[in-house]
Parts: structure tokens; C-alpha cells; sequence
């Protein structure tokens, strides 16, 4: 009866520390990579590949933009996450926009294991328009996007979010992505090499 009774007690505990333990860490995220004080807290990927954390995208752009960028994960092409946040500062050039979105990006393990091509945008509503609404960061792996690919896209969706034109502003970026990451990696012959 004694056994039964530590064994049943053994059963519990184990169970209880098990289950703390997925509760506190979530395997999806890296737990060691954190935002730096006084910036805004990462947000978690949700249903789709948009982070809409201020209510400025209309879910009907949400879902069409999370198709486009979910093909684009399917093809193997890039993982593409856009994120909207407010409260995300520019304290110097080691605490800025860009930091915070690598940081977040090493975070939310964006990118395939084995090759990491991942994109990230973010859009801050809550800044100047003279202060870079709109920010992106390219992993390294993708070494073929580079400022001269994405800069007709920044440009257009900087325009849209500066007259308050979120949609517009989404929709600029999901098709300008699609577009020129479909070209270049057509061009340059990549869907052959990653199905080797």
C-alpha cells in the first residue's frame, strides 16, 4: 500500500513538473532571445503569417495576404512574416527598429531549419512618417534580396501607411514580396538546387 502510495505520489509530481514546464516554455520560441528593456514585448505568430497587434488590417487583407505568404512557405521559397506594433523605439543604433525586429525574427525561429530564409516586416503605426514606418530584415540566407529588391516595395508601402492607408499599405508589401522573390528566385535557378 506504502508503494502504491510514493509510486502514485512519484506519478504526480513528475506530471506537475511536466506540465509547468510546457506551460512556461513553448517549444516554437527561442526563450534565451528577449526584446531589450523598454521595448515593445515580441508578439506570438497567431493563425496567419500577419501580426496585426493595432487593429489597422481588415481580415479579409489578413487572410489574402496570409495565402500569398503561406505559398510562399509551401514553395520553399522564404518564410515572410509582416508584423503591426506600436511601441517599438528608436534608442540608438543598437536599440532601434532593426534590432528589435532581429531580434524578434531569432525569437519566432523565422526561416526554414535547415536554411533560414526568412523575411520580416514591421510596421509602426505610432511614429512620425519621417522616422521609418515601415522597416524590414532579410535573413542572411537570403544573400539574393537584397535593399535594390525591396526598395521599390519600402517606398510604396511607406506611402500608404503615412496617409493611414493600412490595407494599401499590406497589400503593397504581399504583392511586392510575392513578385520579386518569385523573379529572383526563378532567375537564378534556386528551385532546382533546393529540390536536389
Amino acid at each position: 500500500m506504502v508503494r502504491k502510495k510514493t509510486l502514485v505520489l512519484i506519478v504526480v509530481l513528475f506530471l506537475i513538473t511536466g506540465c509547468s514546464k510546457t506551460l512556461t516554455s513553448d517549444p516554437h520560441y527561442n526563450n534565451e532571445q528577449t526584446p531589450k528593456a523598454g521595448q515593445a514585448a515580441f508578439p506570438k505568430l497567431g493563425q496567419y503569417w500577419v501580426i496585426d497587434n493595432e487593429g489597422k488590417f481588415s481580415h479579409e487583407t489578413i487572410v489574402w495576404a496570409h495565402k500569398i505568404l503561406e505559398k510562399l512557405r509551401t514553395d520553399k521559397i522564404a518564410e515572410v512574416v509582416i508584423i503591426c506594433q506600436s511601441g517599438v523605439k528608436d534608442n540608438g543604433p543598437m536599440d532601434d527598429e532593426k534590432i528589435w525586429l532581429i531580434h524578434w525574427a531569432r525569437w519566432a525561429k523565422i526561416g526554414d531549419v535547415k536554411d533560414r530564409r526568412g523575411l520580416v516586416w514591421l510596421i509602426r503605426p505610432d511614429v512620425k512618417p519621417e522616422q521609418n514606418r515601415i522597416t524590414v530584415e532579410v535573413s542572411s540566407w537570403l544573400t539574393w534580396y537584397t535593399a535594390i529588391d525591396y526598395g521599390p516595395t519600402l517606398e510604396e508601402a511607406g506611402k500608404y501607411a503615412n496617409f493611414n492607408n493600412y490595407d494599401g499599405c499590406l497589400e503593397s508589401i504581399v504583392r511586392g514580396v510575392d513578385v520579386t522573390l518569385r523573379k529572383l528566385w526563378k532567375d537564378q535557378n534556386l528551385d532546382k538546387e533546393i529540390n536536389k
